[in-house]
């Protein structure tokens, strides 16, 4: 027989597993938010609502958004395939963006676009997007690396406190560090971010978004591109033995480009597999394959950041 309490307490776990959900979908519909830009002009468009990022814009946020905006100029079947930029300035965390787009290319199998995003009339990000249509040809592609399912993983956020509870550091001293995204990752490979020592160059996560996203090909694409950017420089940051709570450390994205070979489908787990071949020269380079669960390659992309450690001030 259910007791009083017993029922409350019932009561009391549901409201919170649904504010949970309901915080979930919150930054889910966030991030998508992103993706709904205003038109000025033919072929200029802004964004006034709230960035993304902690400084500076997210550089996730402006590759999605110029990648809309090109899409705002294609009145045919093509769909991005290859997508190439530059990281130009930091973008200011309170001012709109302008995204100007030159239709450079409309052809039978492939449209080129260069688009620019710009704050106080100076370009903060550039790139160059191709678009195709669908076509039959040969095909070959690679295996998934063999890492364990994501099921048998646990979270990065839960890894994270664990750790704090070894080091009996309370989490409300690190909001940052515990800090809710829209997706769920879960790591491969562990780290000891307090402890940071040189790891192999590589790093796997698996990754699924916290809600329902569009089957929508121009959204799905906007939202890989939105978090493709997380976790690129922290491979090449690993293999250096460094990480974002390094002190003195300084880290941009310096450019990325990205590559879809298959339409998406991101409402389930994928695996992002990244490996950095080099760094050097206060730059880290990292690689990325990105895999469905049933071992499918969907995209590739490339990055290279900027990886300055300062002397500390005597």
């Amino acid at each position: 027989m259910c007791t009083y309490n017993s029922i409350i307490k019932f009561v009391i776990s549901t409201a919170e597993a649904l504010d949970i959900m309901s915080e979930k979908r919150n930054l889910l519909e966030k991030s998508l938010n992103l993706f709904t830009l205003n038109k000025v002009d033919r072929d200029i468009y802004s964004w006034n609502g709230k960035n993304v990022g902690w400084g500076r814009v997210f550089g996730g946020q402006v590759m999605a958004q110029t990648l809309i905006a090109a899409y705002k100029t294609i009145d045919v079947e093509h769909y991005a395939h290859s997508f190439h930029s530059y990281f130009l300035r930091p973008g200011d965390m309170k001012k709109p963006i302008i995204f100007t787009v030159d239709r450079i290319r409309n052809g039978k199998s492939f449209s080129t676009r260069n688009v620019k995003a710009l704050q106080d009339g100076e370009a903060i990000f550039s790139c160059s997007i191709s678009f195709q249509k669908d076509e039959d040809g040969l095909e070959h592609e690679i295996s998934i690396p063999d890492v364990p399912a994501p099921e048998e993983l646990k979270d990065e956020l839960e890894n994270r406190e664990i750790l704090l509870k070894k080091l009996n550091i309370d989490s409300k001293d690190m909001p940052v560090f515990l800090k809710q995204r829209e997706i769920e990752m879960r790591p491969v490979e562990i780290q000891d971010y307090f402890k940071p020592k040189r790891m192999p160059p590589y790093k796997n996560t698996w990754i699924r978004a916290k809600g329902k996203l569009p089957h929508d090909q121009e959204i799905q694409q906007a939202f890989l591109l939105y978090i493709s950017d997380m976790g690129l420089i922290a491979a090449a940051n690993n293999s250096v033995g460094v990480n974002f709570l390094t002190k003195n450390l300084q880290n941009a994205s310096l450019d990325h480009a990205i590559w879809f070979h298959k339409k998406l489908n991101l409402n389930d787990w994928f695996l992002y597999s990244i490996d950095s071949p080099i760094t050097r020269n206060a730059r880290g380079f990292s690689r990325g394959s990105i895999f469905t669960k049933s071992g499918e390659l969907i995209a590739s992309c490339a990055q290279e950041g900027l990886i300055r450690l300062w002397p500390e001030k005597k």
